[in-house]
């Protein structure tokens, strides 16, 4: 470390002092395990700046734990051992032989977790490790001068990106991928190298394995998918020194399921996304409401929605003063029910949903085309209550040009629905939209509408690929829900005699 960086680092951690409160508050939760940790903080005590980095992931250590499987001799984890090298890289499960080959351990065993909390397990020889090879992948790296502190210890420093076993996996990486910096003239060089030639691949038939796989199990199986994928290439650019983590969308706001994908931090000093497409892009194809960051001192993670270039909105709503001091979620529909994206809690009368996507994307992001796709979000406010969530406003629209629609149903006014479908057809060519999400003859089907809560237009058994319904309130969020089977049903909206979705 050059002399000028490390007095500025020096004084740094002399005028930034940590807040013993939170240390101590550590501390007192590890029990049992406090010993290990104050070796820690001793081993450091003539060395300020890997005190510092000590003192920021103990501080930072509750709440943070490993999800592990009960038994070493679990089949699961066997199977991990000997998963099949010469499997594809899958997207579609019946085509999948690692899924099949899960299915079968599935008939045989049963998958069972245990938590395991950090601050009553790990030792300070695990934490010592890690902070030593931190420091020296940060040190040796061409790209240091480039960064701050704060950056190291966010993203750098962290020995966990997600609830992972804990295995001391720096070393192994560091062995495996230092050689990288040689020829790579920046960070997002480094990251595309690994993530195309030496990463791990992806197989849909990973989403049936019960367990997080350790760093060590990653990098022997190869096989992951998007989460363990996001976590391996952060864990691997945090072992030579570049400040790494990983974004994720909860829940998209338009269909079930989220996603996630890596960033790391340039030579600019700003962050860049990483994907696994050849030149290393991310893609995103769905509407993201909001984006979070795992960030290793923000519990639950870190709002970043307003770093990505997307149309934003900041939503606030006045609420009766019943509501002071409760929790308010900002949800989305998830296919079978509306999901938190974000929490605010209600003060003075409001509450503040900063940042919240609109519906369109960022950079060269296209949405996945869908017949009849509707413009923006449709988002539901719901209040913390003893019962549960509690809805406290309509479902509210907010287009993508920012402006925001009550979605009430007219009692006074009906019109009569001729339904063909209970999700929206999504590809290229909408000449020939038909597939299994259509009416289909003999199945169950239930209209709902939305007025504090779903109420039901009744069922109705189909006898065509279309389902007729009179009398149905004007402007309503509709869901239509298929009883006899299929999974994938989304909320629209009826105009001009067609199905908008959302």
């Amino acid at each position: 470390m050059k002399p000028l960086l490390y007095t500025l680092f020096l004084l740094w951690v002399f005028c930034s002092c940590t807040e013993p409160s939170r240390l101590e508050t550590a501390l007192l939760q590890s029990g049992a395990n406090r010993p290990e940790l104050e070796k820690v903080l001793s081993h450091y005590k003539d060395e300020p700046m890997k005190y510092r980095a000590a003192c920021f992931l103990i501080e930072h250590m509750p709440g943070k734990y490993s999800l592990e499987a009960e038994s070493v001799d679990d089949p699961y984890r066997n199977f991990l051992r000997h998963i099949p090298a010469k499997d594809s890289i899958n997207w579609k499960l019946d085509s999948c032989h690692v899924g099949h080959l899960l299915d079968s351990v599935a008939q045989l065993a049963i998958p069972r977790v245990r938590k395991v909390e950090d601050l009553q397990t790990v030792t300070a020889d695990f934490l010592i490790d890690n902070i030593d090879r931190a420091f020296h992948a940060w040190e040796t790296s061409k790209y240091t001068r480039h960064y701050t502190f704060d950056d190291f210890l966010h993203h750098v420093l962290p020995y966990r990106i997600g609830h992972e076993p804990l295995t001391p996996w720096r070393g192994k990486a560091y062995e495996r991928y230092a050689h990288l910096l040689d020829s790579a003239f920046t960070p997002l060089q480094v990251a595309v190298d690994m993530a195309m030639n030496e990463g791990m691949r992806y197989n849909i038939g990973m989403t049936k394995y019960p367990y997080l796989q350790s760093y060590e199990e990653m990098m022997a199986s190869r096989w992951g998918a998007c989460e363990e994928m996001a976590a391996y290439l952060a864990l691997s650019l945090r072992a030579v020194g570049i400040p790494a983590d990983i974004d994720f969308v909860t829940t998209w706001a338009n269909r079930s399921s989220g996603h996630c994908w890596n960033i790391l931090k340039d030579t600019t000093g700003k962050f860049v996304e990483v994907g696994y497409d050849p030149n290393g892009e991310n893609r995103v194809i769905y509407k993201p409401s909001k984006i979070y960051r795992k960030d290793y001192a923000s519990m639950g993670g870190a709002d970043v929605t307003s770093e990505y270039a997307m149309p934003q909105s900041d939503l606030s709503f006045s609420l009766a003063s019943e509501h002071e001091g409760r929790v308010a979620a900002l949800c989305t529909f998830n296919n079978r029910d509306w999901v938190p994206v974000a929490l605010a809690k209600c003060e003075k009368g409001n509450v503040l949903f900063p940042s919240v996507g609109r519906g369109a994307l960022w950079g060269n992001n296209e949405l996945m085309p869908h017949l009849d796709a509707g413009n923006g979000i449709v988002y539901l406010v719901q209040m913390q209550h003893e019962d549960g969530w509690l809805p406290v406003s309509a479902p509210l629209l907010l287009d993508e040009d920012g402006s925001l629609h009550e979605l009430t149903p007219d009692a006074g006014r009906k019109e009569r629905l001729a339904l063909g479908r209970k999700y929206p057809y999504y590809g290229e060519d909408f000449s020939r939209p038909y597939d299994s999400n259509n009416v289909r003859v003999g199945d169950v089907y239930e209209l709902r509408y939305w007025q504090d809560g779903w109420r039901s237009l009744g069922r109705m058994t189909a006898e065509s690929d279309t389902l007729v319904y009179e009398d149905v309130p004007v402007g309503a969020l509709l869901w239509l829900h298929d009883h006899s089977g299929g999974r994938e049903e989304r909320i629209f909206t009826y105009e001009n005699g067609k199905q908008v979705w959302w």
